[in-house]
């Protein structure tokens, strides 16, 4: 009997072996949790980043089709908000007579100027690095909120980025999470980056750095405006034949005109029938007056030089 008793108090688990399996299963779910909690953390992050790099791409594509599409008659205009504070990133650019930019939808042309500023977070959110968040966003006419005849009116938003400023215009937002964004234009004769402009021309390279929230390095993008060349025309105004090139054909007949008919300034300088039919001079003989008007150039062009086709471009062209 007492043999028995001992081998079932020996296959049994004492306390002490009970406790050290529990605390081993503790630590291994421990670590497991942690291992899924950093994944779920590292690939929540990793979604960010590509849906922040997704909106960059989007707009750096809006802008690049922007600048490149810009007519000759557009302008820009950089504007600081606060003159007072040069290295502030409230600035605002104005692109003006450009119907072809920043335009998506069903009416790819609009007729009103684009501006481009900051908004900030209506609920002032900072990021890690307490920095406020803004969002960059674009105003035009035709993004006002309106109702047309017999349909109701468009709800407006009253709070956010998508409500009016204090000059009651409405802003389109483009790319959210933004701490700082700063415009800047270069002008390659200065070798100089302007962070305002006003001038009609414009300049040969578009500089716009954002940083981004939770980034402590800004990214930058450079932007390149078309050429604009400026050639000499080859038409005339009217009533004028001299610059034309009928007129410089006429001309070169009158020099050199073919056998049997008068001409106007030849070697003797007189005025002459020239050949058998010829008119006889009004003086009545020779030795009569001379031809009026300067002589004749060499290649028997007497009139003024004109430009020819394929012209080149004046050097006071912009470019």
């Amino acid at each position: 009997m007492c043999t028995s008793r001992n081998k079932v108090a020996a296959s049994g688990l004492t306390l002490l072996e009970v406790v050290i399996a529990l605390t081993l299963l503790g630590l291994i779910t421990g670590t497991l949790f942690a291992v899924i909690q950093g994944s779920v953390r590292t690939a929540s992050q990793m979604d960010q980043l590509q849906r922040e790099n997704d909106n960059l791409d989007r707009l750096l594509e809006l802008c690049r089709q922007a600048f490149a599409s810009l007519p000759s008659t557009a302008t820009l205009k950089l504007t600081l908000l606060d003159p007072n504070a040069p290295d502030t990133s409230l600035q605002e650019l104005e692109i003006a007579n450009a119907p072809s930019a920043f335009v998506a939808g069903l009416a790819p042309r609009s007729s009103g100027d684009n501006t481009l500023s900051l908004r900030p977070d209506p609920d002032g959110q900072t990021d890690g690095n307490q920095s406020r968040l803004n969002t960059l966003c674009l105003s035009r006419e035709d993004l006002n909120p309106s109702a047309r005849p017999g349909e109701l009116a468009q709800p407006q938003a009253t709070s956010g980025p998508k409500a009016a400023d204090d000059q009651g215009r409405y802003w389109m937002p483009l790319l959210p999470n933004v701490v700082e964004m700063r415009w800047r234009f270069y002008r390659e004769s200065e070798r100089v980056w302007y962070q305002e402009w006003s001038r009609s021309n414009w300049p040969e390279l578009i500089e716009l750095q954002l940083r981004m929230a939770d980034r402590s390095l800004p990214l930058r993008m450079v932007f390149s405006l078309p050429t604009l060349q400026i050639t000499k025309g080859t038409g005339s105004p009217s009533g004028s034949s001299a610059n034309s090139p009928a007129g410089n054909a006429s001309t070169q007949n009158n020099a050199n005109p073919p056998p049997g008919q008068g001409s106007t300034g030849g070697p003797s300088g007189n005025r002459s029938g020239g050949g058998p039919g010829g008119r006889p001079p009004p003086d009545g003989g020779p030795g009569g007056r001379p031809p009026q008007g300067p002589p004749p150039r060499a290649g028997g062009r007497d009139g003024p030089e004109t430009s020819t086709p394929g012209t080149r471009s004046s050097p006071g062209a912009p470019r």
